[in-house]
């Protein structure tokens, strides 16, 4: 009878996970948040949802009340119990994924690709399951890295932890935009470059190239009274 409670209570849960993550995906998804599903997959076992994230957009992450993604775990998916049984297990690896494309309410359903990451799952259990997820993303939508760190970089051995729960912190980065030329600056070069163009094409001809036609009248009448001397 307990495993049977147990059993309608873990569903009761996932259930609950489920609906709330689809109203947030509606809601959210009509004021331009990005819905990122986070799936997790303990060695050669297999993939399963772990938590929703619901990252800022691009003008959002520019303010820093705002920056901060929101990470909703699925609790009964979260597998911490398998984790542990892995503990003595020092080359089982742990693996995260995320979709590349992040599709929005009302686009057509497309075939799904996922960036992933990787890291040994003894460093998440000696780092009492606490670690950091950072995700890139790019202006149109589409995820360019996943990256997850442990306060734990090399295991020494610890097999065991008192964590019953992920604990976890969520990061997300835009590409920077550069500043724009300002257009008085843009005028002013473009004023100097006009100016420097005009004084190298200064004519360079000698003074008598340029001055000849009032040379030669003043010669010829010199000429002329030398000659009627």
């Amino acid at each position: 009878y307990n495993e049977y409670k147990s059993y309608l209570s873990n569903m009761g849960q996932t259930f609950f996970m489920v609906v709330i993550a689809s109203i947030l995906n509606l809601v959210l998804s009509e004021h331009g948040e990005y819905i990122v599903n986070v799936d997790h997959k303990i060695g050669t076992g297999d993939w399963i949802q772990r938590a929703t994230l619901i990252l800022p957009t691009i003008k959002q992450s520019a303010i820093p009340s705002q920056n901060q993604p929101q990470y909703i775990p699925m609790s009964a998916n979260e597998r911490i119990d398998e984790i542990k049984n892995h503990a003595n297990q020092n080359e089982t690896l742990y693996r995260l994924r995320v979709p590349y494309k992040v599709i929005e309410e009302g686009e057509p359903p497309e075939e799904v690709h996922y960036v992933s990451t990787v890291i040994r799952l003894c460093a998440l259990i000696e780092s009492d399951l606490h670690h950091t997820l950072s995700i890139n993303m790019d202006n149109a939508g589409y995820v360019t890295g996943l990256t997850v760190l442990t306060p734990v970089s090399e295991c020494v051995g610890r097999t065991s932890t008192a964590a019953t729960a992920f604990t976890v912190d969520s990061k997300v980065s835009y590409p920077m935009i550069g500043a724009l030329p300002g257009v008085d600056a843009y005028i002013e070069q473009k004023q100097k470059e006009e100016l420097r163009k005009k004084e190298e094409a200064k004519d360079n001809r000698s003074f008598l190239a340029k001055y000849w036609m009032y040379i030669l009248p003043v010669a010829l009448i010199m000429m002329m009274n030398v000659g009627s001397q």
